[in-house]
């Protein structure tokens, strides 16, 4: 076997957009196919790209459905800035009473610089994105319409989806 198929986790993990470690889970629960270099894992390339390609679509984790959210909220903080964060940080004053979170401090520091860094933050499909979004703070600026139509095409897009759960 030609070592160029192969590749490190870190590799994979950046590919796939998750954590080292969840790919080591991958490898042994038998999703991803690898092989052992002395101690070390190497990953299958192809097997990385496959599943890459199988995530393409909608993913049935709420995932996409996050991004989509923030996405048309993103519409919103172009429009009227102010509105948006003034908003979040009273939600996050809501939040700040009651436990004090790393991710509310990150959000805290991300709504007091600069906008393309919001901006990027909200839209990072990357896990640390993922986990930091499921910590919003901008609950409550999409309508319930705005909602039901992300919801609506979330529903959808699992169902198209093959293995998709339809949540």
């Amino acid at each position: 076997m030609s070592t160029q198929h192969l590749i490190r986790t870190g590799e994979a993990a950046e590919r796939l957009g998750v954590s080292r470690q969840h790919v080591v889970d991958l490898c042994e629960s038998g999703q991803l196919d690898f092989v052992r270099v002395g101690t070390h894992r190497r990953v299958m390339r192809e097997s990385v790209e496959a599943m890459v390609a199988k995530n393409r679509g909608w993913r049935s984790d709420g995932h996409q459905r996050s991004l989509a959210l923030h996405a048309l909220i993103v519409g919103k903080l172009m429009s009227d800035r102010e509105h948006v964060v003034e908003v979040a940080k009273r939600n996050l004053e809501k939040r700040h009473a009651s436990r004090n979170e790393p991710y509310t401090r990150e959000w805290e520091r991300l709504l007091d610089g600069p906008v393309p860094v919001l901006v990027f933050t909200m839209l990072d499909p990357s896990s640390k994105g993922t986990t930091l979004k499921s910590c919003t703070p901008f609950t409550g600026l999409l309508s319930e319409k705005e909602l039901a139509d992300v919801n609506a095409a979330y529903r959808k897009g699992c169902q198209g989806q093959a293995g998709g759960d339809g949540a």
